[in-house]
């Protein structure tokens, strides 16, 4: 479950250190590009992957982004916290595709938690300084 999870965080960062490596060509020296075989479910539609969710574990959305301009993430939780699942959703042309990255099951309450004040790092201004 571990490599598995480790996978999926890579999967989600991975258009961040794609898009950041691409300008420079270069990564940093403790970051190892790793190739995976894993299975994934996918469905046509994002109504068809809610109404699954919803049957089989009671998962409803509560959080979404977009990775592109055709590209999202979504994460489901059931209303006791205790399981969720991770979706990406790519539109191509005229084609959808809903594809279950991820699924897993904790504690009531542990396993999709909100930072209520997240600290994000000062811009650095150009220009202006000594």
């Amino acid at each position: 479950m571990k490599p598995f999870l480790n996978f999926v965080i890579a999967a989600l960062l991975g258009g961040f250190f794609m898009s950041a490596l691409a300008e420079d060509r270069t990564a940093p020296d403790d970051v190892t590009a790793r190739l995976v075989r894993m299975q994934i479910y996918c469905v046509p539609s994002f109504e068809r992957m809610a109404t699954l969710l919803a049957e089989r574990f009671s998962e409803v959305p509560v959080a979404m982004g977009r990775l592109t301009e055709n590209d999202s993430f979504l994460i489901f939780v059931n209303q006791e916290r205790s399981t969720s699942t991770i979706v990406i959703s790519k539109q191509r042309k005229e084609e959808v595709e809903v594809c279950m990255v991820w699924s897993g099951k904790a504690e009531p309450g542990s396993t999709f938690v909100l930072n209520g004040s997240p600290q994000f790092p000062e811009p650095e201004i150009e220009g202006f300084g000594t």
